[in-house]
C-alpha cells in the first residue's frame, strides 16, 4: 500500500501520480481517508488515497499441440570433443573519478524529484544533502511544515525515503543508503525506539511471553535488533511480510 495525501482527495492522488511518474488510467486509486475541512479549524483531515501501479496480466501463451510419437531410433554416438569455451566480453571498467560523479549526479537529481514530490503535497519545502559518506547520504528538509511532512508515526516522511532509495538504485547509485530528516526527527526516533526496545525487553523478561511491536520499516528494525543485540535474556527477529512486518522480542 503506498499512501499519499493532500489537503483534498483530487490533490492526494495527483501527489499519487507525480511520485509514480504514472496517468491515472496505469493506476489503481482508493481512498483509504477523505478529507475534512473541520469548524474552526478543529478536526480538519487531509485526504489519503492508496495508488498503485496496475498489474499488467500477460497474455496466456497459445496452447501447444500434442507431441507426434516417433518409433525410437538407437543410434552409436561419436564422442565429440568439447567445444572450447568462448571468450567472456571485458565488462568496462569505471575509475573512480567517474564513479564518484555519477553519485554525485544521482544525489543532485533526487534532491529535484522529491522537491518535486513534495511541491506536490503542497508542502513549501527545500532540501539538500547535508552529510554524505561513501556509501551513505543525508537529504535534509527545511519547512515550517514539520508535522505534515513527517506524517502520523512516520508515515509520510518513510514513504518519501523509500521513493528516494528506488530512484538512487535506478540512477547509478544502488550502493548508496539515504536517509531523510527533518528538525532532527531521525534522531528523536532513534532515542524512541532504544527506549522502546529497553522497555519491551524487560516486560519480556517479567512475563516470560513474547511480544510483537508495531509494524515497522526495514531500517527501524534494524535499530530495534541492534540495542537488544547484546541483551542475553531475550532474542529478537522480525515476522510477517512487508509492509506488515514487526519485530518480535521473546525471551532467550
Amino acid at each position: 500500500m503506498t499512501i499519499f495525501t493532500g489537503k483534498t482527495e483530487e490533490a492526494a492522488i495527483q501527489a499519487g501520480l507525480a511520485a509514480l511518474n504514472s496517468d491515472r488510467d496505469q493506476v489503481t486509486i482508493n481512498v483509504v481517508t477523505a478529507a475534512r475541512k473541520g469548524w474552526l479549524g478543529i478536526g480538519q483531515r487531509d485526504a489519503m488515497v492508496d495508488v498503485t501501479l496496475k498489474v499488467v496480466a500477460a497474455d496466456q501463451a497459445a496452447a501447444k499441440p500434442a507431441p507426434v510419437k516417433k518409433t525410437p531410433v538407437f543410434k552409436v554416438q561419436q564422442p565429440v570433443a568439447p567445444a572450447a569455451p568462448a571468450d567472456e566480453p571485458e565488462q568496462p571498467t569505471v575509475s573512480p573519478a567517474e564513479r564518484q560523479a555519477r553519485r554525485e549526479a544521482a544525489i543532485s537529481a533526487v534532491e529535484d524529484y522529491l522537491g518535486t514530490i513534495v511541491d506536490q503535497l503542497g508542502i513549501d519545502a527545500t532540501v539538500a544533502a547535508t552529510s554524505a559518506g561513501h556509501r551513505q547520504v543525508q537529504l535534509e528538509f527545511t519547512t515550517d511544515k514539520e508535522g505534515l511532512l513527517i506524517g502520523k508515526h512516520g508515515r509520510t516522511i518513510n514513504a518519501l525515503q523509500s521513493l528516494a532509495q528506488l530512484f538512487l538504485n535506478h540512477h547509478g547509485a544502488a550502493h548508496v543508503e539515504v536517509e531523510l530528516d527533518v528538525a532532527g526527527y531521525r534522531e528523536r526516533r532513534r532515542v524512541t525506539l532504544a527506549r522502546l526496545a529497553d522497555n519491551t525487553a524487560r516486560e519480556v523478561v517479567a512475563t516470560g511471553k513474547p511480544i510483537y511491536l508495531d509494524p515497522m520499516p526495514s531500517f527501524e528494525r534494524k535499530q530495534i535488533h541492534a540495542v537488544l543485540a547484546k541483551n542475553r535474556f531475550v532474542t529478537t527477529y522480525s515476522a510477517g511480510k512487508e509492509p506488515h512486518r514487526a519485530v518480535v522480542i521473546e525471551p532467550a
